[in-house]
C-alpha cells in the first residue's frame, strides 16, 4: 500500500491518541508493515514523501486497537525481531526479551575463551528456540540440543530452528532428563527458566500477565523453584563445562548459594544494559566430589 507521509502521521496522531504509546506504534509499523523506524522518525520531516506499508492502514487499527486490549504486538504479527533475526512466536510461548540477548552473548563468550574447542551445548527450556539459534549460528561445527516439555513451545522452536535443524536435536521433557545420552559431555548449557516469584505474577503488566504462558513465567514461591531443578542435574555437564543462566531482579545472592551448593564453581555475575545483576554463569569441577 502506497501512503503520503501527511496521512501517515494523521493516522499516528489518531491512534495515540486512542492510547498506547509512541514506541509500540513504532513497532507495528516497522514489523508489522515494514516501515523502518527510521524513516517512521523523519516523517515529520518530509510530509510530502510517500511511503510503501505492507498492511493497509484499516488493518493496521484493527491490530491497534487489540493491542489497547493488553494482546502483545508479537502474538498479533507472529513476528519477533531478536538480535538479528526475526523469530516466529505465537501465543503459548514466552516472547524472547531484549534482555536475554545478553545471556547468549556470555555463553558466546564464555566459548570462545575455553581452552579447549567447543563441544555440545543445550538449552534448557528452550521456548521459542532463540538461545539455541544464536548458539546454533555462533558454532557452526558443533551440535547442540534444544529442551521443552511444551509441545506447543517445541513446534515454535522448530519453525524457528529450522535453517540449522541438521545440528540441533529437539527434545520433548522436563530439564536435564532427555539429555542422558549426552551426560558428561556438554560444555556448555544455557537457560532462561521461570524466574518470577508466584505472589509477584499479578503486578506483571496485564500485556503479559493475561496473555504469556504463566509456566514460562512462574517461579514458585521465592522465583528459584525451577533454578533448583537444574541445578539438581549439573553433574551431567562435562568436566569444566559451563552452566549460565538468566534470572530476577535481586535473586544473585540467593542464586549465588545455589550455584556453590551444587559443587559449582569460578560463580560470576553478569549484568544487563541497566547494570543490574541479570545472568549467572560458573563451571563444573574438573572431578566431582
Amino acid at each position: 500500500m502506497t501512503t503520503s507521509a501527511t496521512t501517515l502521521l494523521a493516522w499516528c496522531r489518531e491512534r495515540l491518541d486512542e492510547g498506547g504509546d509512541a514506541p509500540s506504534l513504532a513497532w507495528l509499523l516497522d514489523v508489522g508493515a515494514g516501515l523502518e523506524r527510521s524513516v517512521y522518525h523523519s516523517l515529520a520531516l518530509h510530509p510530502q514523501a510517500t511511503v510503501e506499508l505492507s498492511r493497509g492502514l484499516d488493518e493496521l487499527t484493527r491490530l491497534w486497537h487489540r493491542h489497547l486490549k493488553h494482546e502483545p504486538l508479537q502474538y498479533l504479527l507472529g513476528r519477533c525481531p531478536w538480535r538479528d533475526f526475526m523469530l516466529t512466536v505465537a501465543p503459548g510461548v514466552l516472547i524472547p526479551r531484549p534482555e536475554t540477548e545478553l545471556l547468549a552473548d556470555v555463553a558466546i563468550s564464555l566459548m570462545d575463551e575455553a581452552p579447549a574447542d567447543p563441544g555440545l551445548w543445550a538449552d534448557l527450556g528452550t521456548g521459542s528456540g532463540c538461545l539455541a539459534l544464536a548458539l546454533a549460528l555462533a558454532f557452526p561445527e558443533c551440535h547442540g540440543v534444544a529442551v521443552d516439555q511444551d509441545p506447543a513451545a517445541l513446534t515454535v522452536a522448530a519453525r524457528n530452528l529450522k535453517s540449522v535443524a541438521a545440528r540441533v536435536h529437539l527434545l520433548a521433557g522436563n530439564w536435564w532428563r532427555p539429555l542422558r545420552p549426552w551426560w558428561g559431555r556438554l560444555t556448555m548449557v544455557v537457560s532462561n527458566p521461570p524466574y518470577v516469584p508466584t505472589s509477584t505474577l499479578a503486578q506483571l503488566d496485564p500485556v503479559v500477565r493475561c496473555h504469556e504462558p504463566r509456566p514460562a513465567l512462574d517461579g514458585g514461591p521465592d522465583g528459584l523453584q525451577s533454578f533448583r531443578a537444574v541445578l539438581a542435574g549439573v553433574s551431567a555437564l562435562a568436566p569444566g563445562g559451563w552452566l549460565v543462566v538468566e534470572h530476577g531482579q535481586g535473586q544473585a545472592p540467593a542464586l549465588e548459594t545455589l550455584f556453590a551448593t551444587a559443587g559449582l564453581r569460578a560463580i560470576q555475575r553478569y549484568q544487563d544494559l541497566e547494570g543490574n545483576d541479570r545472568f549467572l554463569g560458573a563451571c563444573a569441577p574438573h572431578h566431582w566430589p
